[in-house]
């Protein structure tokens, strides 16, 4: 006879982990995908830097009561988020301590550290027909489609021959030419940067996302302010011209 405690044993080493479900997937809705790029100087060459790109995603989503947004590093083996997700757009995400995962249409995941986490109204909820057009595969289109063509009579071996319109169908009058817009301004670019970094950034009001990140504005004046929990506001009138580049680099206090 096994003794209890040997029973014990052999029953927890059988059962499955916590957390190993499959069922772990929920489903949320994208918020917001943003993209940050900053430029990292390698080295110095005589007295040219040597510069490297380096590109940050951050996506917000919605889940039950709660927003979740993840950050990741662009790379080899995560690269762009797929263009599927777009405000509102149903997503299968799995959120485990300080880590966001979520699915691709195509199937494969990302991993993202959160960032932040901030309490909302309840998310509506996702259908059934909205997750399966979210997670659909694309439609075919073969290349033997005779749209727009009449086949031929049974027997015949005439091939098919497009539509024609009725002899006494009217042509449409040819619209007339538009008139030539003047070319828009070109816009200036600012670079924004904080210590600490992932603060809020605002636009004359807008939230354009977090630093450190590049924008593009209309030339004008414009109040750029960050925020970020825990530090006290810090805000900036600036006035691009265009095509110029400036620099934006704000230390925040803490309160």
């Amino acid at each position: 006879m096994k003794s209890p405690g040997i029973v014990l044993l052999i029953g927890s080493l059988l059962a499955p982990p916590l957390g190993s479900s499959n069922d772990a997937w929920q489903t949320g809705r994208i918020v917001d995908v943003q993209k940050n790029v900053t430029t990292k100087t390698l080295y110095w060459l005589v007295n040219t830097p040597v510069t490297q790109d380096e590109t940050t995603y951050t996506v917000s989503v919605h889940l039950k009561d709660k927003v979740f947004t993840g950050a990741y590093e662009a790379g080899r083996v995560q690269g762009a988020p797929p263009e599927e997700w777009v405000k509102d757009r149903p997503v299968k995400v799995q959120i485990d301590d300080d880590l966001m995962y979520l699915r691709a249409p195509a199937g494969n995941q990302f991993k993202l550290n959160i960032v932040k986490r901030k309490s909302a109204a309840m998310m509506r909820p996702v259908t059934a027909a909205e997750l399966a057009e979210a997670y659909a595969s694309p439609a075919a289109n073969p290349d033997d489609s005779v749209t727009g063509f009449i086949p031929p009579a049974t027997g015949s071996a005439t091939a098919p021959t497009p539509r024609q319109q009725p002899a006494s169908a009217a042509q449409p009058a040819a619209a007339p030419a538009a008139a030539s817009k003047p070319a828009a301004e070109p816009a200036g670019t600012i670079a924004v940067r904080s210590t600490p970094y992932l603060a809020d950034v605002y636009v004359d009001g807008q939230n354009m996302g977090y630093t450190p990140a590049k924008l593009s504005l209309p030339p004008g004046k414009h109040a750029v302010r960050f925020e970020k929990q825990g530090y006290k506001t810090w805000s900036k009138e600036i006035t691009l011209t265009a095509g110029s580049e400036l620099l934006l680099d704000a230390t925040l206090e803490k309160k």
